[in-house]
């Protein structure tokens, strides 16, 4: 649910992807070849405390959304954030996946509960349930009053963003608030006080880039380490399997060694920070993928992709769904037995999340492949089943990778070396945090492999 504007272009000029890779080689150094013998002993395991260790957790809820209704929209001047594509069923239909972090806003805290969403910069609550886009929604998930905050303060700007068919617009205020297991207090965050939305039925937590391109203010994200919570700018995300079972949460600073196996694969922020701004207005968490395959149930993999396939894909916890071109989610949808809905969206028997077979995601020329299992692909509604990848609105938008592909990864989000880390996500315990340290570049290449 990302708030960008993301029409422009779909297929970008694509530059070899080795390029970050080896930069991580040459600055420091070959991989080991067996993933924890010699080497390094790792940075503290914990959580933030005085003795020093610095990262936050914060716990993700899985949200399941039906029958969100539209409310209205005014039509008064604001300066507007920007705007998103493709098309987001989520907030058109009323119905979707998302995840949702509980964080307290303003003296004394009001808890709400806001939408994770890689695709955005910012926070933007409701200030009361009468101008909701879904009143019962915005009771459930809490809202910000800042009449009754002390620490409250109104910064007289108005603004306005669009998310796919959903909409959002208010004024700008400034206030504490209290983010992670640890209640940790962050003075001065900026935060959108809605007043008119439609379709947009709870908060909205944006973690994408803040000051470094995308804003003039400091986001969370930059507050958190401006406040020295933690030392980078970098969080880890592992939202866990479908219908639970596993743990779901959010590491600000540092990364948990019981989610995965092995190292983590670098994907190289691309284009580049500068050129997406030129391009898009706004720098998000892009990368490119490189292969694209479907293992149906005992038969061996079919490739939908060829060699040389390379497309730029956005990466974007907001999007229930995962996005690709309409001829290639064709082919996954007869391979799955789907069909479409009076709506245009692809649904597929439920009984087949309990088949053996996985859509599977390539990166870096086969270095890595993110297999999601059809049990995470397909997205269960309760009463029906929603394939996990829908078509884009036209042949040149933008790619998307939804929670339908990112229940399937770990992934760390790293603002410091503009890139996004990933391995399939295989839980296996607690107590597996590790601190990143300024030298978190290093640590990620070389250090902080898997323990599962």
């Amino acid at each position: 649910m990302a708030l960008l504007r993301l029409l422009l272009l779909g297929v970008l000029p694509l530059l070899c992807l080795s390029a970050s890779l080896s930069d991580f080689a040459q600055r420091y150094g070959a991989r080991y070849g067996q993933r924890s013998k010699g080497r390094p002993a790792p940075p503290n395991i914990g959580n933030h405390t005085s003795d020093g260790r610095r990262h936050i957790r914060a716990k993700l809820q899985s949200r399941k959304v039906n029958n969100v209704t539209g409310g209205a929209v005014s039509t008064y001047a604001t300066s507007k954030i920007s705007g998103r594509s493709p098309r987001e069923p989520l907030a058109r239909y009323g119905e979707g996946i998302v995840y949702m972090l509980e964080l307290d806003i303003g003296t004394p805290g009001q808890t709400v509960s806001a939408i994770l969403d890689t695709g955005s910069y910012t926070l933007l609550v409701d200030p009361d349930c009468t101008q909701a886009a879904d009143p019962q929604a915005c009771q459930t998930y809490g809202y910000y009053d800042t009449a009754q905050s002390s620490t409250a303060r109104n910064l007289n700007g108005w603004f306005a963003g669009q998310f796919g068919t959903g909409y959002m617009q208010g004024v700008w205020y400034s206030d504490t608030a209290y983010v992670g297991l640890d209640n940790l207090p962050l003075p001065n965050l900026r935060v959108g006080v809605s007043k008119w939305s439609q379709y947009i039925w709870a908060g909205v937590l944006g973690v994408s880039y803040g000051k470094a391109w995308n804003t003039a203010y400091q986001t969370l994200l930059d507050l958190l380490v401006a406040q020295s919570y933690i030392e980078v700018p970098i969080f880890s995300v592992g939202v866990g399997y479908q219908g639970g079972g596993s743990p779901s949460d959010i590491i600000f600073g540092g990364v948990d060694r019981k989610k995965y196996r092995g190292y983590l694969e670098p994907l190289e922020i691309y284009p580049y920070p500068d050129q997406q701004l030129k391009k898009f207005d706004q720098v998000g968490y892009r990368v490119n993928l490189t292969s694209l395959a479907v293992t149906p149930p005992g038969q061996n993999e079919t490739s939908l992709t060829g060699n040389d396939f390379e497309r730029n894909v956005l990466i974007d916890s907001g999007s229930t769904y995962t996005y690709l071109d309409g001829s290639l989610v064709a082919i996954i949808a007869k391979i799955l037995h789907a069909y479409t809905d009076d709506h245009g969206v692809y649904r597929v028997p439920c009984e087949s999340r309990n088949l053996d077979g996985s859509v599977n995601f390539g990166f870096n020329f086969f270095n890595i492949v993110i297999r999601v299992n059809y049990a995470d692909f397909i997205v269960d509604f309760d009463t029906y089943c929603a394939l996990g990848v829908q078509p884009t609105d036209h042949s040149d938008s933008t790619w998307v990778l939804g929670t339908s592909f990112i229940r399937a990864a770990y992934l760390v989000f790293d603002q410091q070396n503009d890139a996004v880390w990933i391995a399939q996500y295989l839980p296996c315990g607690d107590d597996g945090i590790t601190d990143l340290t300024k030298d978190a570049g290093r640590q990620l290449w070389l250090e902080i492999t898997g323990l599962c």
